[in-house]
């Protein structure tokens, strides 16, 4: 696997994770129906997306893949809406407390995915997303994800611009060198371009990538207290 493969698959994952909508009350994975067998392990305990509180786990269960959909087909009755993203299917439902989606895939003769469950707000929903992201000044922030663990703090956001991804490159090094990182290293790949920033222990990755309408722009942060 390449460099920037390596760089983009943990981001690209993350960012297909945040899907739960806001809800209204507390609620938390004793919620969560779970099959008999179940493997559980965590992928993300605290996090906020868009402004949104949500948890992840991952699982690995010995049922196959038609046997999980079923389950909660069952356990949520007429309360479900089916859906894909990416590899996964998704069944989803809306009860008084929370939002739970379990997403689905094949594993030879068994099922991985993920349950994800959304949590109460945690801020304004009506904060502006990506308040604070250094950004040129045309950018639209797609997706803006917050995460919390121990004494790091995390962010991947999405951004897009239609700016040129030269023009991009040549706006974070000159801002970020401005607001006090140091460029740690650059490389290029085809058309993509890719930034490390460090400033004291924290690290900025900025992922420049064109497609035939905009440049998009993954911003990784990760920074300690």
């Amino acid at each position: 696997m390449n460099c920037l493969s390596r760089l983009l698959r943990p981001i690209i994952t993350t960012i297909m994770l945040a899907s739960a909508p806001m809800v209204q009350a507390d609620c938390d994975f004793s919620d969560f129906p779970k099959m008999w067998g179940m493997k559980l392990h965590s992928v993300i305990e605290n996090s906020v997306h868009n402004n949104r509180p949500m948890m992840v786990k991952g699982f690995t269960v010995d049922s196959e893949f038609q046997e999980v959909i079923d389950f909660y087909h069952r356990k949520w009755k007429d309360q479900f809406d089916d859906s894909t993203i990416g590899p996964w299917h998704q069944v989803s439902t809306l009860t008084e407390s929370c939002m739970m989606t379990v997403q689905v895939a094949s594993m030879d003769d068994s099922a991985q995915g993920r349950l994800v469950i959304s949590n109460v707000p945690t801020a304004d929903p009506n904060e502006e997303i990506g308040k604070g992201l250094i950004a040129p000044s045309d950018a639209i922030v797609v997706s803006d994800l917050a995460t919390q663990d121990g004494v790091k703090s995390g962010r991947v956001a999405l951004l897009a611009s239609s700016e040129s991804p030269s023009e991009v490159r040549a706006f974070y090094q000159s801002s970020m060198a401005s607001a006090g990182w140091s460029s740690d290293h650059s490389f290029a790949e085809n058309d993509a371009h890719v930034l490390v920033f460090r400033q004291g222990l924290n690290v900025m990755n900025v992922l420049i990538m064109p497609t035939p309408d905009v440049t998009q722009i993954l911003i990784n942060e990760e920074t300690v207290r």
